[in-house]
């Protein structure tokens, strides 16, 4: 079945299926060029060719990996309904399961654009099978099938100047507002750092504790292995229907209907992790990067994370210990328990978890340091979830708008005529510059190991 992504077809605007526009190639035999990868927020990249810092497989033998000339476009046919498409600036080799086109007769950089807009993501995804999300390839009938409408040569260009220095626009304003949540956050980090292990008035009869990160307690503190605090907890679901949860390192324990998740989703959810209110969730590969918190919500987790309960004779304040063990205070310790061979993939087990040291006070005091730091922190929460907030509005701005030009929904020709060039360069900078927030960063932490 043809489809056609919704389009003004008039004022010049010719619609025609993507084949006839793309060329697919597939040289290979050069394993001497720059490895690259195609990003749901960036398009292609360059990958580091150090196997110890990725995060997949890479063979010795690149022999085989296809040739990319700047100017091709890349699509990962795993990922293409999420947006990993894009249209590269570098030369390079990616995978041999990469699809690689030649562009002709359209303007690379408006179809880069058009290729990586939400109409067109849409329709990746209708041309896309397989067993679950994330393993779904695009059909090779796809670029035969899907049509998309293309203005004249002279307006694609116009279309790329406006976009090109909306983007700028919009990249700098998210990147200053990226900055003052970033500020905020270490703000919000160092004052839980400082009250985490007790003011300054109860450090006056002080003891060291011997552990890095810990460092000076108040001698009435005891200090106790977490196996002392916390015991295993397995219950598994029987239906699959509870909501489902993600660890995020920012944020906690949170509905993943709250995240803009994007990886793996399983065939079936019985079996997950049930977790309820008060559970401890850590997520053992990436424990040391606080991908872990005490939940506020009764869902499923990946079968593979760690649900812990308190053991009712430790005497302990669920808030005071989700801010202990999310702050600098244990960080240390989770980095040293946790095993693997590449950063990104350190695993924590629940025998290694249960070695932490932990540092208790008295349960009346917790609940004091807790009711504290909550009330501390309350003014610079608010600050941050109004950033980030600002910062979501932004980027669907800017999804709207890109999805409206490139479809001929809206006429920039007028506004494009009197725009300067866009530095590709600049831009690019700028754009890297924004992922920090709500995208991929954050989105690797908490997207469930299924």
């Amino acid at each position: 079945m043809v489809s056609e992504v919704p389009s003004r077809t008039n004022s010049g605007w010719t619609s025609t299926p993507l084949r006839s526009i793309l060329q697919k190639t597939s040289v290979r035999d050069r394993p001497d060029l720059q490895l690259l990868s195609v990003l749901r927020s960036r398009g292609v990249i360059r990958r580091n060719f150090d196997k110890s810092e990725n995060h997949n497989f890479i063979p010795d033998d690149l022999s085989n990996y296809k040739v990319v000339e700047q100017g091709d476009l890349v699509i990962n046919k795993m990922k293409a309904w999420s947006g990993s498409v894009g249209v590269s600036r570098f030369d390079g080799i990616v995978s041999p399961a990469y699809i690689v086109c030649k562009v002709r007769g359209c303007n690379p950089s408006f179809l880069n654009l058009l290729l990586r807009s939400d109409p067109l993501m849409n329709e990746f995804a209708r041309h896309s099978d397989g067993v679950r999300v994330g393993q779904w390839d695009l059909s090779p009938q796809a670029l035969k099938v899907i049509r998309v409408a293309i203005p004249s040569i002279e307006d694609q260009e116009g279309i790329v100047r406006y976009l090109d220095n909306a983007e700028l626009r919009i990249a700098r304003a998210i990147q200053a507002k990226s900055k003052a949540t970033k500020l905020l956050r270490e703000a919000r980090d160092s004052m839980i750092n400082e009250l985490v292990l007790g003011d300054s008035l109860s450090r006056g009869n002080s003891v060291d504790s011997g552990i890095p990160g810990i460092g000076m307690v108040p001698k009435h503190w005891r200090l106790v292995r977490a196996k002392y605090v916390w015991r295993p907890k397995n219950i598994r679901s029987k239906t699959g229907d509870e909501e489902r949860l993600s660890v995020s390192s920012m944020s906690g324990i949170v509905p993943r209907s709250s995240k803009k998740v994007t990886m793996f989703e399983a065939v079936s959810y019985v079996g997950h992790k049930v977790v309820e209110p008060g559970d401890l969730v850590i997520n053992s590969l990436w424990a040391w990067a606080t991908g872990l918190g005490v939940s506020r919500h009764h869902g499923l987790v990946s079968p593979v994370y760690g649900v812990y309960e308190l053991r009712p004779e430790s005497e302990s304040d669920l808030t005071y210990l989700n801010y202990l063990l999310r702050s600098n205070a244990i960080q240390w310790q989770f980095q040293v328990q946790s095993k693997g061979i590449w950063r990104s993939r350190l695993q924590l087990s629940d025998d290694a978890f249960f070695r932490i040291v932990i540092p208790l006070p008295p349960l009346s005091e917790q609940i004091s340091i807790a009711s504290l730091i909550s009330s501390r922190i309350a003014g610079l929460d608010a600050a941050i979830n109004a950033a980030e907030h600002e910062i979501i509005l932004l980027r669907e701005y800017r999804t709207r708008l890109i999805a409206d030009v490139v479809t001929g929904q809206k006429d920039v020709r007028a506004e494009a005529a009197d725009l300067p060039d866009v530095d590709p360069l600049e831009l690019a900078q700028v754009l890297s510059g924004t992922i920090a927030i709500g995208d991929d960063v954050d989105e690797e932490v908490s997207v469930d190991a299924d």
